[in-house]
């Protein structure tokens, strides 16, 4: 007998006695939202306090806990590490832009470029029916066995970004409002572009309530992601502390992200109204979040003497989006326009970056801007490894890495915020699992995104490719349940569909972010 029709007779009815009869109706349906940037920093204290009630009511009947993110923990790798089961360097997302091979030109990332089969790919031919809606970096969309509308980055205006084709007019008919990525608040935008974010909000809502009910998708995954937008961009308001603060900009829009989560609370008990009360449910973030209030600005910190780098060495560091430079990559000889070095001087170089980036110092606060940072090698794992940013940062608290402005020599390597974002990504986001037999209560230890697809199939019942990297999420579960009903192992999956090494293997379990 399957694992989920015994869990449903065995664990809710107890009347089934093991027989055929059990299997007449089909497995529970699993719903996975996603809170884009959600974080217990915010979310416990407004549980507490009574102001969220279905999240706490949800909270209350699931297994719930930190989910780490990926490195580098933006939502492009992170969400589709969620959504494949792999770290970046096997998948091939590391950012929201990549360069073109041999040229300076920088694009954006998109669905073509994933090199591993997202769940519902997994899925395809097999039976269930999925509905996936606003899946970050999923434009183009996948024909999957259901219903697809691509989230962001979205590849412009006049071209079908929802499969089938045929519903696109009826989801925009809706008033249905695409992603957009709003990383700047201009001055006196503030209520407006607040107005544009809870609107996009209610939308998706009402589109996820609407493709639910309309049929039986085994799989419903969607992806909220006002919730992040307006952390990056209000959390100044609540923040005396931020050097942008503003006591009278702070009375007018203070309470923004609450007000947000507030309404994301209310939308969220109706859509869970019309869930079936014997699904599984998890919710999870791609990342956590904090505030930021001081910039270290990493290209003009390199031309410094106490970096230790050299002018031609800082010439072949660079970043992709001068905006963040917390993804670092080094110019290849014969493969990167003006590089200089390649094989052990690269290696050399590396290192040489890593160190003297530990090594910086804040003068005006004394503290050291970096809390953790990684060589590409510690990392990735996969074919597309080679692919990834050389070094990654992770900041201290607070800290905001900034390329800076290598042509203005007056400009220090540190100092107060020059960007609109006054709230930046953390590695702890969350996660609640809630269903027929969850261990209710909070999970001691973390797991990470490349958890998800494994605890997914798990719960469908279905094996698990043997070429996945996380694990199911053993903890959450009803100990005497998963120990009786034990993962099962399938076929690997995707464009890297080989046996990893044992050096591959051993590196993988290394790498920081692999849950515990």
């Amino acid at each position: 007998m399957s694992i989920l029709r015994k869990v449903r007779f065995v664990l809710l009815a107890g009347l089934c006695l093991g027989t055929l009869s059990c299997s007449s109706e089909p497995p529970p349906r699993l719903l996975v939202i996603g809170l884009d940037g959600a974080t217990w920093d915010l979310v416990d204290p407004w549980i507490k306090e009574g102001k969220l009630p279905n999240l706490a009511a949800l909270r209350a009947r699931s297994a719930w806990g930190t989910m780490n993110s990926v490195i580098p923990y933006l939502s492009p790798p992170a969400w589709t590490s969620a959504v494949t089961g792999m770290n970046p360097g096997t998948h091939g997302v590391f950012d929201f832009q990549r360069r073109l091979p041999g040229d300076n030109k920088v694009v954006t990332y998109t669905a073509k470029q994933r090199r591993a089969q997202p769940i519902w790919n997994i899925l395809k031919g097999q039976g269930p029916k999925v509905c996936v809606v606003n899946v970050p970096l999923t434009d183009p969309y996948d024909e999957v066995d259901g219903v697809m509308v691509s989230g962001f980055p979205h590849q412009g205006i006049d071209y079908n970004w929802v499969w089938p084709e045929s519903r696109l007019d009826e989801i925009k008919d809706m008033g249905y409002l695409k992603d957009r990525m709003e990383m700047q608040l201009p001055e006196g935008g503030e209520a407006a572009l607040l107005d544009s974010l809870m609107l996009i909000q209610e939308k998706r809502f009402e589109l996820a309530k609407k493709l639910y009910a309309e049929d039986r998708y085994d799989l419903f995954w969607v992806v909220f992601t006002q919730t992040d937008r307006v952390q990056h961009l209000f959390w100044k308001f609540d923040d005396p502390e931020n050097p942008n603060y503003d006591p009278e900009l702070a009375a007018r829009f203070g309470g923004s992200i609450e007000k947000l989560w507030l309404r994301c609370d209310e939308l969220l008990g109706e859509l869970l109204a019309v869930v079936d009360p014997e699904s599984w449910i998890l919710v999870l973030s791609d990342h956590g979040f904090g505030p930021i209030r001081r910039e270290f600005r990493v290209a003009n910190y390199l031309q410094t003497p106490q970096s230790g780098l050299t002018p031609s060495e800082q010439q072949d560091v660079m970043t992709l989006d001068k905006s963040d430079a917390a993804r670092l990559y080094l110019r290849e000889l014969a493969k990167d326009p003006g590089g200089t070095r390649d094989g052990e001087q690269l290696k050399e170089l590396r290192s040489k970056l890593i160190e003297s980036l530990k090594a910086a110092v804040d003068p005006e606060t004394g503290k050291h801007p970096v809390s953790e940072i990684f060589d590409k090698d510690a990392l990735f794992v996969g074919m597309h490894a080679e692919t990834g940013p050389d070094v990654v940062v992770l900041p201290e608290p607070t800290y905001y890495m900034a390329y800076g402005d290598t042509d203005d020599a007056s400009l220090e390597p540190f100092g107060p915020l020059r960007t609109s974002l006054s709230g930046w990504h953390h590695m702890d986001g969350v996660f609640m699992l809630a269903g027929p037999a969850v261990k209710s209560g909070r999970v001691s230890n973390a797991y990470s995104l490349l958890d998800v697809v494994p605890t997914c199939l798990y719960l469908m019942d279905r094996s698990i490719p043997r070429n996945l990297h996380g694990k199911v999420m053993e903890n959450a579960m009803d100990p005497g349940f998963f120990q009786a009903n034990q993962p099962r192992s399938g076929s690997s999956v995707g464009g890297e569909d080989r046996e990893m090494t044992q050096e591959e293997k051993d590196a993988l379990g290394n790498i920081p972010y692999v849950g515990g």
